[in-house]
């Protein structure tokens, strides 16, 4: 199959596809409110070159890859607390006077066109873009698609598992660090929705009769629900770095 690369600084009617690509690789509450969340079409919005797709012969969308420019010192220590901050700061304030590098917040590939290496092609051109514009190459959060099988194991740790032929255990991330890219390090509370407890009832089909840690289908961890009568997701993420082409 031929595909063409384009962005929605070209192709701004893509952007439909794009979410309800986005949506259809995601648990549905992951695009509930969060800081980050409301202004994910605001990253659409400032920086429309940075959202790339790949659309078949039919102008259907296959994949699409979303991020922007951000200020980072190379350092683990400095780089922000996750995908909500990243977009709190880019959307709010507009873009850095000088992109050290990208931040990739999402990578999704149609489901009928998975193991084709069209998010490996995505991947590898935001990083040969960074060569241009943003020399300390790419930052992203990743979420680890295997981890919601083990939501009780500390992130840390269930990074670091093995295959038995030593690659990482995780498909995702495991993709990353083939293509180059090296660990910094975990995102605790990279993306944080907080919602009234009837609203994950509802989403759950279920009731949460008090306070507690509850499994959530796709979540990475537990959610926690106080006292208040409020569920507070907390998404950790791992952070990864590509090395600009």
């Amino acid at each position: 199959m031929t595909l063409t690369l384009t962005d929605l600084s070209r192709d701004p009617g893509l952007l439909p596809a794009v979410d309800a690509l986005i949506g259809a690789n995601m648990p549905e509450f992951m695009s509930w409110e969060s800081p980050g969340n409301w202004r994910w079409h605001g990253m659409y919005d400032r920086y429309p070159a940075h959202q790339l797709c790949l659309v078949d012969g039919d102008g259907q969308l296959v994949a699409a890859a979303n991020g922007l420019p951000v200020r980072w010192d190379g350092s683990p220590a400095s780089l922000p607390g996750g995908s909500d901050e990243v977009l709190v700061e880019a959307v709010d304030h507009g873009p850095p006077d000088r992109a050290d590098a990208v931040c990739m917040l999402s990578v999704s590939v149609d489901p009928a066109h998975r193991a084709a290496g069209h998010a490996e092609r995505l991947l590898t051109e935001v990083r040969r873009r960074a060569a241009e514009h943003a020399p300390r190459g790419v930052v992203i959060p990743v979420r680890p698609t295997r981890k919601p099988h083990y939501p009780l194991i500390p992130l840390a740790d269930y990074a670091a598992w093995r295959l038995p032929d030593g690659r990482c255990f995780d498909p995702w991330l495991r993709t990353h660090l083939e293509l180059g890219a090296r660990r910094l390090g975990v995102a605790d509370r990279s993306l944080v929705i907080r919602q009234p407890v009837p609203r994950w009832e509802q989403f759950l089909g279920r009731p949460l009769p008090g306070p507690g840690a509850y499994p959530l289908p796709g979540g990475l961890v537990p959610l926690q629900v106080a006292e208040d009568g409020h569920g507070t997701y907390a998404e950790p993420n791992v952070w990864v770095h590509h090395p600009a082409l």
